[in-house]
């Protein structure tokens, strides 16, 4: 009876495993001199989180690139030439999405001193057909306790039924949105309140293989941690 019950709960845990999608996000950008432009190749770069700091060399065009970050919200900073530093605070990370980030180097430094920015969200996303809506346009949305309408709110794509609660993506049928919070699959997000939401996207055409083969647009949530708080709360000081 206990190896039943044991490999009935491996087989519960292996199934969880395999709903839950690893996703991850990327930073990337170039680091330049203020004013002059001009590219600091091999400037070293850092993304740091929960204390802890991961490095890369920019090459010699000043590009950079930093992978497999899990979603939340960043501190991005830069050294060059041991003296000139950047550092710039609440800079997001969405699920299989890229955060361009330019860092400007100050054009004289003193040791020991930091040229500190705070992240500013594009106007414009270019990522299509992919619909992203920020932490900061959550915070600010008149529909925060209800992420739905929020959803519906900021694209002709999306519609909802009335009466119904569910959404429509590019005139799709009723059901055929898949949600996944945290990694997760759902049937729904409403049990996520609104202020809980770190950020999210949706998938309204050419969804990735990884999420399979429904034709109802995908949309992602990914939730808040104590760290993503706590580096907002930081950025703001």
């Amino acid at each position: 009876m206990k190896v039943v019950v044991l490999m009935t709960a491996l087989f519960l845990g292996v199934g969880n495993l395999l709903n839950a999608q690893v996703t991850t996000g990327t930073i990337s950008g170039k680091v330049f001199e203020k004013d002059s432009a001009t590219a600091m190749p091999f400037a070293k770069v850092y993304v740091e989180s929960q204390g802890m700091k991961t490095f890369v060399l920019a090459d010699e065009n000043g590009r950079y690139k930093l992978d497999g970050l899990t979603p939340g919200i960043y501190f991005v900073g830069a050294t060059f030439a041991g003296q000139k530093q950047a550092r710039y605070g609440n800079v997001p990370v969405s699920p299989d999405d890229i955060t361009f980030l330019n860092l400007v180097m100050p054009k004289d430094s003193t040791l020991g001193v930091v040229d500190a920015f705070t992240y500013k969200y594009p106007l414009i996303d270019i990522n299509i057909p992919k619909l992203t809506i920020s932490t900061e346009d959550i915070e600010h949305s008149p529909y925060i306790r209800n992420p739905l309408t929020m959803l519906v709110s900021v694209s002709s794509d999306v519609k909802m039924m009335e009466g119904t609660g569910q959404i429509l993506i590019r005139g799709s049928r009723p059901g055929d949105a898949v949600f996944y919070i945290d990694g997760v699959k759902q049937t729904d997000m409403s049990s996520v309140p609104g202020v809980a939401i770190g950020s999210m996207e949706a998938y309204t055409g050419g969804i990735p293989a990884k999420y399979g083969d429904t034709t109802g647009g995908v949309v992602i949530l990914e939730t808040k941690s104590y760290f993503d708080l706590y580096n907002a709360w930081l950025a703001g000081q």
